[in-house]
């Protein structure tokens, strides 16, 4: 699909919230009873945005929705600042136009049939021409409109669950669909929403934009975001930037996982997703918490917009049953949350507290000794703050159940949560609340929470891990406010013709050349030079196939390993030319490469492919042959420090073997990091010429790390080959 936005003027974040979610006055062009979303957003403005004028405007005048509809934007004779246009698409750019004439500043287009449908995308282009003649903030086309919770302004067309309540967590959903099921886990978890804002198609204003706008917005602490695509990776980097530096957590549920959700996004909005496994890099580079699920999107959102940020990942549980201590301890362990065993001091004051049958271990089961005594739980909370606060990230306090609504005394529970509010005020770290299933909070217990300032995890599952991407934001925002690139000098490389097709012998020169390290070989043309080049290597060899049009050569027959002699040489070049040219005639053979055999070490792939979303992508695995199979690897965009690649190889599930394994000394990890980094650098030299460069294998061992075989793709190369 053809992107437009950058037709649109650039507006800036801070007026955007002006602009567009803080009209005065709406104008619903195209109004009529007989549509449901034009009823719905007239009755939604009616009931939640009272001090907002709302305009019908339909070509014959008359009555809609119960009061006077205008024949034009003209006839209203008063200021309009937002036109909400849901007339056939092609109305919509001279009503545009109308909308700038009568004062409008933005527009929400509902109607659909733009950039999601081939015959659509000039349509679409009109639109967003006639928008940025007008100066209009543009939102859609295709797209519902926002709910603003904050000022109480809602142009939208769907109906509304129940309207939220006010709160610091807002939304920026490519799906207008997903807004109920959004505000109904947030009403249903008592979670306070700032602004909820459907896209649509992104001809104009993309995701990023709005997002950026509402970070400016003092009350914003935290956005979560549905992705269907990024439209604008740049705004998007923006964006990421900005809530880094203002410790606004961007949080991401994206899709695209599969072919089936590819299509159906492309169904939708007309957006093609990008790969999964490099959007999902990307987004970690930058610092964006991407969660799997609505539930850890709202969950996730809603913690860290309350500003809980754990220093580290070290838990202490404080419960009344032991299940729910299991369950807690065994969905830690996966998320990687430690639960250190308590101080001695710890230990001293508990057991001052808790009775007999209790064990002080965490986590902590106070029993049900608590129902007893209800402030039994408190004061074991109370008592290990005071000994053993110092040695944990965050207290998980599981010993508590919201009140219902039917409560016999609704009194008695709001002083019982006010004493638990006193101990969680005197603490220095995050306190929070924890049900063991995250289940809906009843009316009585939201006021509760919320004149308390308690904060509650929904549910072991969906708590803990919104409680681990808490930690992760805490640590990752930390390493890139210190991040300071490499002071790496710029490689000059060997000359080289992007034009021509590169074989393994022409990658690996051209790698050498900037500093990558290489197996020494020679390419052999003829019986006399492949026996010379053997006998100058003294022991054992390895013969290559060399052809720009061979990927897989042993496949064919184009590989000969642990050759010695001149006569094995011989016969090995021979049969290995025979057998190429009864395979693959049309082939171009320049030769027989001719190396000296390695055995042992660990082998790597080691790869910079070039995403048309986010550019060049270090792909960074273990297993050389093997790698489809094992397919453990880790992605980063570029550029990467010397620290990331480290991290990178690191978070391999074979990272073991890097560190020595059945005996084997460890790989030297600072030649191989080096040689990583030469890669990239390799790939800085080349900018945008290359489509793709690929060392597989890289072997490492205890003293040596060198390519022993590498791909290079031009970036207008047909990347046919001969197979």
């Amino acid at each position: 699909m053809t992107n437009v936005i950058d037709t649109v003027p650039d507006i800036d974040p801070a007026s955007l919230a002006g602009r567009l979610f803080q009209p005065r006055s709406v104008a619903l062009v195209g109004a009529t009873d007989r549509s449901r979303w034009s009823t719905q957003t007239f009755e939604n403005l009616r009931l939640y945005s009272p001090d907002v004028s709302v305009y019908c405007v339909s070509p014959k005048g008359g009555t809609v929705h119960g009061v006077r509809a205008y024949a034009s934007l003209a006839d209203i004779g008063a200021p309009v600042d937002l036109v909400y246009v849901m007339t056939p698409r092609e109305t919509v750019p001279g009503i545009l136009q109308q909308a700038a004439a009568a004062g409008a500043r933005a527009a929400i287009v509902l109607t659909a049939g733009f950039g999601e449908s081939q015959d659509g995308i000039l349509h679409q282009s009109a639109v967003v021409a006639a928008a940025a003649d007008a100066g209009l903030a543009l939102l859609g086309p295709n797209g519902n409109g926002f709910i603003n919770v904050n000022d109480r302004v809602v142009p939208f067309g769907l109906s509304l669950p129940r309207f939220p309540q006010a709160g610091p967590a807002s939304f920026v959903l490519q799906s207008g669909g997903l807004v109920k099921p959004v505000l109904s886990l947030a009403d249903a978890w008592g979670v306070g929403v700032g602004m909820v804002a459907c896209s649509g198609n992104e001809a104009a204003l993309t995701a990023a934009d709005i997002a950026r706008g509402l970070l400016e917005d003092d009350r914003t602490g935290a956005i979560g975001l549905f992705l269907e695509t990024i439209r604008d990776p740049g705004a998007f980097r923006s964006l990421a930037a900005r809530a880094v530096e203002l410790d606004k957590p961007i949080v991401a549920l994206t899709v695209g996982r599969s072919d089936v959700a590819k299509r159906a996004a492309l169904a939708h909005t007309g957006a093609l997703a990008a790969d999964s496994a490099v959007t999902s890099a990307v987004l970690e580079s930058l610092g964006v918490i991407e969660v799997s699920s609505i539930e850890g999107l709202v969950a996730t959102t809603d913690l860290l917009a309350r500003g809980i940020r754990p220093r580290g990942n070290r838990i202490a549980v404080i419960g009344a049953s032991g299940g729910a201590c299991e369950l807690v301890a065994e969905k830690a362990s996966e998320l990687r949350i430690e639960l250190p065993e308590f101080s001695e001091r710890s230990l001293t004051a508990l057991s001052a507290v808790l009775p007999d049958i209790s064990h002080a271990q965490n986590p902590l089961d106070v029993t049900g000794f608590a129902t007893v005594d209800p402030l039994l739980p408190v004061n074991a909370l109370k008592a290990f703050l005071a000994s053993g606060a110092e040695d944990v990230d965050a207290v998980l306090f599981q010993a508590v159940v919201i009140p219902p609504d039917n409560t016999p005394d609704p009194d008695a529970a709001r002083r019982h949560f006010s004493e638990i509010a006193k101990v969680v005020r005197s603490a220095k770290l995050p306190v929070l609340l924890q049900d063991e299933v995250a289940a809906p909070v009843s009316d009585l217990g939201r006021d509760i929470l919320a004149v308390e300032g308690l904060n509650r995890l929904a549910g072991v599952e969906i708590g803990l891990t919104s409680l681990a991407h808490a930690m992760r934001w805490s640590a990752r925002r930390q390493a890139l406010i210190s991040r300071r690139e490499d002071s790496r000098a710029a490689v000059t490389l060997g000359p080289y013709d992007k034009g021509a097709r590169f074989s393994e012998f022409d990658a690996l020169w051209l790698l050498a050349s900037g500093g990558v390290p290489t197996i020494r070989q020679t390419l052999a043309t003829t019986v006399g030079e492949a026996v010379a080049a053997a006998t100058g290597l003294s022991g054992a060899v390895a013969l290559k196939v060399c052809s720009p049009d061979i990927l897989h050569k042993s496949d064919i027959g184009g590989v000969a390993l642990n050759i010695q002699g001149a006569d094995a040489v011989k016969e090995a070049y021979e049969g290995m030319v025979g057998r190429v040219s009864a395979a693959l005639p049309d082939a171009q053979v320049d030769g027989v490469l001719v190396s000296p055999m390695r055995h042992g070490g660990v082998e790597l792939v080691v790869g910079i492919n070039r995403d048309p979303v986010w550019g060049p992508i270090l792909v960074l695995g273990l297993g050389g042959v093997l790698v489809e199979i094992l397919k453990d690897v880790v992605l980063k965009p570029l550029p990467v420090t010397r620290s990331e690649v480290t991290e990178m190889l690191s978070a391999l599930r074979g990272a073991a073997l890097l560190h020595g394994a059945r005996g084997e000394a460890p790989v030297d990890l600072a030649q191989l990091t080096d040689a990583v980094l030469s890669l990239a650098d390799v790939a800085a030299a080349l900018g945008g010429d290359f489509q793709s460069i690929e060392v597989n294998p890289l072997r490492a061992d205890h003293q040596t790390v060198e390519a022993l075989d590498a791909l290079i793709l031009w970036a207008d190369e047909a990347t046919q080959s001969v197979e």
